[in-house]
């Protein structure tokens, strides 16, 4: 259900880095009220922290959210790796001549 609806945010934004995007998604579900049992459970496993440059920085409470940290960054470069394949595949060969 997480990785559902992280797809799915992945899927909306297909020009953009997956990590970055994973960490975009994530800030944006620590910061509101939780709605969903995917906003709830990712308050439930995961602590945001901000210093006074702005850096953002993720925190998993326990075991368990540090094993969704990983499962979802695994998804993230898998999903990164994905849309690199499609793209070499998809290229021509006179795409790699050079001028």
């Amino acid at each position: 259900m997480i990785l559902k609806e992280f797809s799915e945010y992945l899927q909306a934004n297909p020009d953009k880095s997956s990590v970055k995007l994973l960490y975009k998604w994530l800030k944006e579900k620590l910061e509101v009220l939780p709605v969903s049992n995917v906003d709830k459970i990712i308050k439930t496993e995961l602590y945001s922290a901000e210093n006074e440059y702005g850096d953002f920085l993720i925190i998993a409470k326990r075991e368990s959210g540090r094993n969704l940290m990983k499962s979802l960054y695994n998804f993230a470069l898998s999903f990164e790796h994905q849309k690199v394949a499609r793209d070499v595949h998809n290229a021509k060969p006179s795409d790699f001549n050079k001028s």
